[in-house]
């Protein structure tokens, strides 16, 4: 009897080990937030323009996110054609708008919010009428503070 505790205790050890390193590997930072909403991670580098000036387009893929932004890009042509996809518990859709620069910050541009599904199906839209002599970034984001984003965009028609 003596042993059998023994090794259940042992079992019970590996398994508050486990639970705890398993929580090392996602980082919640609760001091800015509510006792039950969790702190997306910080990541970097997760928008890079490709090198290819041919094909002037920017690659994103989002791992655990609420909202990002890009850096600020041109359009040349006046017009952006966003290809992604998305998967997300707890929420449907994620948004993806376009900003302009502007002295002291940035500017909502109408009507240039999209939103992508959650069922990690390809989506596209096509947002046209841009200044090709403006900057621009892009925001992506959903309207929940309780669940994290996946997926991946693809810009197509800006230049550095």
């Amino acid at each position: 009897m003596k042993k059998i505790k023994r090794i259940a205790l042992l079992v019970v050890a590996v398994l508050v080990l486990l639970v705890a390193a398993s929580g090392v590997k996602t980082v919640l930072d609760m001091k800015n937030s509510a006792d039950n909403e969790v702190q997306e991670e910080d990541s970097t580098r997760w928008a890079e323009p490709t090198s290819d000036p041919l094909n002037g387009s920017l690659n994103l893929v989002f791992n655990g996110i609420w909202s990002r932004q890009t850096d600020y890009f041109t359009v040349p042509g006046g017009s952006l054609t966003i290809t992604g996809y998305g998967t997300a518990e707890g929420t449907q859709r994620y948004k993806v708008s376009v900003w302009q620069k502007v002295a002291g910050g940035a500017q909502y541009v109408n009507d240039s919010t999209y939103y992508f599904k959650t069922d990690g199906q390809n989506y596209r839209c096509v947002i046209s009428g841009l200044d090709p002599a403006a900057s621009y970034r892009l925001t992506i984001s959903y309207d929940s503070s309780r669940y994290y984003l996946y997926g991946g965009l693809k810009v197509e028609g800006i230049a550095g």
